[in-house]
């Protein structure tokens, strides 16, 4: 006899609930949005902000043949790789409590917002090296709370119901709808810099009760919390093969995450993979040295706001794309933006690349691309052909380790796009 999710189950005192569609419950749709809000929010206010640490901290210096933007990048993004793909094993997640994961990796993002602020403020330029190294260590342990946190949430929402992962897309896509707002109202001013990361280590910290809220309920429970069974129940327990019924699908699974990958969820894993990918190969490090330097601030906030309508586009239901090779093909289409952004960075002394209508419509295009297409990525992840139940949850962290590989892949692939590049574009004037 097993149990399964369509049936009602019993935990602990619990009375007898019927958890068939936990994504009916309004308590966990605001908490996966929240999640989404909070596991990005760190990672978006540092893009926000991007341009103000490149030039007015370390005045537009470039480390190892890259500026600030690129690095930022490229260490968050390597650092969100490694812990995610750690969470990738069976072993790892057995033995690390899943809430000990979700509240470390809290407090840790909001640590290293704190980091970054002080790193900010106390810079002076006889110690931009000095400064240039604490703002990397910051970003990587942001980068690695963030991997963890993502990977708790995405995986938990895969085991759940698709509509969790929207959920969780549309929330971080609101953190950078946030971050893009404060940023135009701000500038790059120091008193915009200290209120947005202050609020968002708050924010993060906020993850914490959040958690506790999920796991009232039953569903959720009875993903995160290994039950030993009792009674009737434990006939129950003794059909899994010693794992208990009452524990995280990930570990009553048969086959390795690596499998899976390879013959089930490759083709939304590269998909999303690649959106990301593109997306990061030219921004922001190519948008940051776009021409004059005073509007890349708002190119950036643009980014932000509009990353958040695409993310929110499935929900309409019009625009709900159901089939996975329509969605791959929007992916790789993006490649175009590529030669397009490399050339406006690139001729920027040329009159029609310095034309805020261009810059502005091809950032708008870009940015709604990004959010919609992941998105609908996301969702279909956990939901392609041959993934059994047991499998939604890991397939749901291999998604977002495939998410954020292709953020790191971009961001290594940009250092390429600066061959030739001497200094940022930065405004003449604090």
């Amino acid at each position: 006899m097993t149990v399964t999710d369509s049936e009602t189950w019993s935990i602990g005192s619990v009375e007898p609930v019927n958890v068939a569609d936990p994504s009916q419950s309004r308590l966990l749709r605001s908490s996966f949005f929240y999640t989404g809000l909070a596991s990005l929010l760190a990672w978006q206010v540092v893009l926000t902000f991007t341009h103000s640490f490149d030039c007015y901290i370390f005045l537009g210096r470039r480390f190892g043949g890259a500026g600030w933007a690129f690095w930022c990048s490229i260490v968050y993004s390597l650092a969100v790789n490694i812990s995610q793909l750690i969470l990738t094993s069976r072993t790892v997640v057995a033995t690390i409590p899943f809430s000990f994961r979700w509240n470390v990796s809290s407090v840790s993002l909001a640590l290293s917002l704190l980091g970054l602020l002080l790193c900010h403020v106390y810079t002076t330029p006889e110690t931009i090296d000095t400064g240039f190294g604490v703002a990397v260590a910051c970003t990587t342990l942001m980068g690695a709370a963030s991997g963890v946190l993502q990977a708790c949430a995405f995986g938990l929402a895969g085991s759940l119901s698709p509509f969790f992962a929207q959920d969780m897309m549309f929330g971080q896509g609101v953190g950078g709808m946030l971050s893009g707002i404060v940023g135009m109202a701000l500038g790059t001013t120091k008193i915009g810099l200290m209120i947005s990361f202050i609020s968002s280590a708050i924010v993060q910290l906020g993850g914490i009760p959040v958690l506790f809220a999920m796991r009232t309920h039953p569903a959720v429970r009875a993903r995160t919390i290994a039950v030993k069974p009792s009674g009737p129940q434990r006939e129950i327990s003794s059909s899994t093969d010693g794992a208990s019924q009452f524990s995280s699908p990930m570990l009553n699974r048969a086959r390795s995450s690596g499998q899976i990958l390879v013959r089930n969820a490759w083709p939304q894993a590269l998909t999303v993979c690649a959106v990301f990918t593109i997306t990061f190969t030219i921004f922001p490090g190519v948008a940051s040295g776009f021409a004059p330097g005073s509007r890349v601030p708002l190119l950036i906030a643009m980014f932000q706001m509009i990353d958040v309508v695409g993310r929110f586009a499935p929900q309409c239901s019009v625009l709900r794309i159901e089939k996975g090779w329509i969605v791959s093909g929007m992916a790789f289409a993006r490649i175009l933006f590529v030669p397009m952004f490399i050339a406006m960075q690139r001729m920027s002394s040329e009159a029609w690349a310095q034309n805020g209508f261009l810059q502005i419509g091809a950032m708008v295009l870009m940015a709604f691309s990004n959010g919609y297409v992941s998105t609908l990525s996301m969702m279909l992840g956990p939901e392609q052909t041959g993934v059994s139940s047991h499998e939604k949850e890991p397939v749901g962290t291999i998604m977002s380790l495939a998410l954020v590989f292709g953020i790191f892949l971009g961001s290594t692939l940009a250092f390429f796009t600066q061959i030739g590049m001497v200094t940022t574009s930065c405004p003449s004037e604090h």
